[in-house]
């Protein structure tokens, strides 16, 4: 007999599978009741649960493809609780990093970074590490291509990247691309063609497993104004699109 079973006879008095008469069985059945449960609570085995510890970060979870995201999650709520602001907040979703983790987003591309802090939860999508919102998006150009691969970095908090009310030198510029060819001939021919009409017409240089020439018009000090360049250019059948320059 296991010990518990000793214990339940010495504490209530009676043995468990004793025959007596009905009255006898009414009389013991509290006892019986208590027994039961003090022979169940022997029969299991104590086991000491520990919190799971999160893992750690991966070299595939830093470095891939990236996109970005805008409607219709604009105005949602993200994973962490926040309302996502895809226009002015400087945020991305990552499928593994903690919450308010701030990192360091590097196109390959073209070499150009921005500083986000995750607050949702994504991109799903096979063979992308992070999802950035649209003003992030445009700090690395990746607005028009919508996907670039990148490489993360994880920030400490004195790293991050502080906002400072712009100088006169460090204000942001915009400018409107009307296109990137791969012959350098071509980009200068419509180069030429533009300088008729438009004043500050250049071609960037833009060489990774190619090299592209990129032709834009403009250096205008905002969006508004580069967008009112945009749209006397779509009038001359070219499809531009607004790019900040510096």
């Amino acid at each position: 007999m296991p010990e518990c079973y000793y214990w339940a006879v010495m504490n209530f008095g009676v043995p468990l599978l004793a025959n007596d008469n009905n009255s006898g069985h009414v009389r013991r059945l509290p006892f019986l009741i208590c027994a039961v449960m003090v022979l169940s609570a022997c029969g299991h085995k104590k086991v000491q649960v520990k919190t799971p510890q999160p893992n750690s970060v991966s070299s595939k979870d830093l470095e891939g493809m990236a996109s970005y995201y805008a409607e219709p999650y604009h105005g949602r709520r993200t994973a962490s609780g926040e309302i996502f602001d895809t226009y002015q907040g400087m945020t991305a979703a990552h499928r593994t990093l903690p919450f308010n983790t701030l990192v360091r987003v590097t196109n390959k591309q073209n070499g150009r970074q921005v500083d986000v802090r995750i607050n949702d939860r994504g991109p799903w999508v096979e063979g992308r590490v992070i999802d950035l919102s649209v003003r992030a998006a445009r700090e690395i150009d990746l607005v028009r291509p919508g996907v670039a691969p990148v490489k993360l970095r994880v920030l400490k908090q004195e790293d991050f990247a502080r906002v400072t009310p712009p100088t006169a030198s460090s204000r942001p510029l915009f400018g409107v691309q009307v296109g990137a060819f791969e012959n350098q001939r071509t980009a200068e021919d419509l180069k030429r063609r533009l300088e008729k009409k438009y004043p500050t017409v250049t071609i960037q240089t833009f060489t990774a497993e190619k090299t592209l020439y990129r032709v834009r018009i403009g250096r205008e000090p905002d969006i508004q104004s580069a967008e009112k360049l945009a749209s006397q250019l779509r009038k001359e059948d070219l499809k531009p699109f607004i790019v900040r320059v510096n």
